[in-house]
């Protein structure tokens, strides 16, 4: 007969040390360089020596660890399918086709505004906001100094404009990590973050507008738009219909079509879509689905952009995804979170108190050198079953977290993100962060609604828009 096990009682001070322990063996790692996979597997592993000392075999923590992965097999499908898309989808020429479009919208008095909004579109289609950084936004800050900008407030601008399209787009890590660790639909999160990016999106050009009036007389360079653009023309066919792959999967998830099908069949469309009006080989076509798409137009910005994707592409992403799952299992077997959520009912009384401590604990995290991938994760463990206690959505946790976890990097001088930002257009963190509207107001917006309770919907209601302000307990 075997026999039962003593499980010690877990105290405050023990729930403590179970939860502070790995999180500060993680950011002690991640300050030596070691990479993020790699502490958090240590992490883990400490956990479940801690859960082994409260008394729990190793077959339980395992178990548990087991169904921690489980509940993120569907984030991984589809992580595999969106490297799948982004390979196919410039194969088929549907991004080159959106960036071709969206750089000739550029007018001198309006060029803030619109260099805002030409960098969420190119964040939106590429996934990638250091990419939209490196490629438009070079060639925006080279037309802003013609026109007599100053530096920082062009990079302001088209800094703002790729975080936005960044935490909106389906094909952003940042996204599906967001949207994996709280548990949510990835289009639901996405439609939930409209709550915050939408108003924050609105102030940020009528901001940008006003700021440019004062500017935008000088004579306007558009030689670095037309390099651009020609080296977009001459990589394959442009036209409209390029765009259909990727309109049928946008409107098919608008209509709330199941997300696994829908990506399948944009990736279908796109393979048939490459081969037909792109003339290229369907061998090429499936290799880039699985490797990434290879470009080579000549233009190394260009190249460098559009040369990603792929299901391979996702290994990390996917892996982290995976040992989140297993963090948050071992977490739940310990009792450690539960048994710190009990004390955290007890001071935090509304929904806006939550959301204002996960904000808090984002920030903490980015200052605190933990990086984006820490922060998108770690508080959505610690606080997901908080949110459901209070009847409250997890795609308001979701978009608290890429409030702090995808913005903020931008604006700490020693993350990894803002030194690419201040080397590539030359100008401080300090000098551009009064005109990067996004990431200064994001957590605040973020924090706002929750307390007016603009977007804030039960728990297992439908993500929907609605203009009713909803305030409970």
């Amino acid at each position: 007969m075997k026999k039962e096990r003593k499980i010690k009682e877990l105290t405050i001070p023990m729930a403590l040390f179970g939860f502070f322990a790995p999180l500060l063996l993680i950011l002690l790692l991640l300050s030596q360089g070691v990479g993020i996979m790699l502490a958090l597997t240590a992490a883990i592993c400490v956990e479940s020596i801690f859960g082994v000392y409260l008394g729990y075999s190793w077959e339980d923590i395992e178990e548990y660890a087991l169904k921690g992965i489980g509940r993120v097999n569907q984030t991984v499908i589809v992580m595999i399918l969106i490297g799948m898309l982004i390979g196919v989808w410039i194969s088929a020429g549907s991004v080159q086709t959106m960036l071709y479009y969206g750089i000739n919208l550029i007018h001198p008095k309006l060029f803030l505004p619109i260099a805002f909004i030409i960098c969420i579109i190119t964040s939106l289609v590429t996934g990638t906001s250091w990419g939209t950084a490196g490629t438009m936004g070079i060639a925006l800050i080279g037309i802003a100094q013609g026109l007599g900008i100053p530096a920082p407030m062009a990079a302001g601008a088209i800094i703002s404009g790729a975080l936005v399209g960044d935490k909106l787009s389906p094909l952003s890590d940042t996204t599906l990590l967001a949207a994996a660790t709280s548990r949510v639909k990835l289009f639901d999160h996405i439609l939930s973050l409209c709550y915050v990016t939408l108003p924050v999106s609105i102030i940020s050009i009528i901001v940008y507008s006003i700021l440019g009036f004062k500017y935008g007389h000088g004579e306007m360079n558009l030689a670095s738009v037309q390099i651009l653009s020609e080296s977009l023309k001459s990589s394959c066919n442009i036209g409209v219909l390029m765009l259909v792959p990727l309109l049928f999967v946008l409107i098919l998830s608008a209509m709330k079509k199941p997300t696994i099908p829908v990506f399948a069949g944009g990736l279908v469309i796109g393979c048939i879509w490459a081969v037909l009006f792109q003339n290229i080989p369907l061998t090429d076509v499936i290799g880039s689905a699985v490797g990434g798409f290879k470009s080579a137009t000549g233009n190394a910005d260009i190249d460098k952009l559009l040369s990603r994707g792929g299901a391979l592409s996702m290994a990390e992403t996917i892996f982290l995804c995976i040992g989140a799952g297993m963090f948050s299992g071992v977490f739940e077997r310990t009792g450690v979170l539960s048994r710190l959520m009990d004390q955290l009912r007890k001071i935090v009384k509304s929904v806006g108190g939550l959301v204002f401590s996960v904000t808090l604990t984002g920030i903490a995290l980015m200052f605190g050198g933990a990086g984006q991938s820490c922060t998108l994760s770690l508080p959505a463990i610690a606080f997901r079953d908080a949110f459901e206690d209070m009847d409250v959505h997890p795609g308001v946790l979701s978009r608290s977290l890429e409030c702090t976890g995808t913005v903020l990097g931008s604006i700490v001088p020693w993350d990894a993100s803002a030194i690419l930002y201040s080397g590539l257009f030359g100008v401080s963190v300090a000098q551009y962060l009064p005109f990067n509207l996004v990431a200064i107001l994001s957590p605040v917006i973020a924090v706002l609604t929750a307390y007016i309770g603009f977007g804030v919907l039960k728990y297992n209601e439908q993500m929907h828009f609605t203009m009713k302000l909803r305030k409970y307990k």
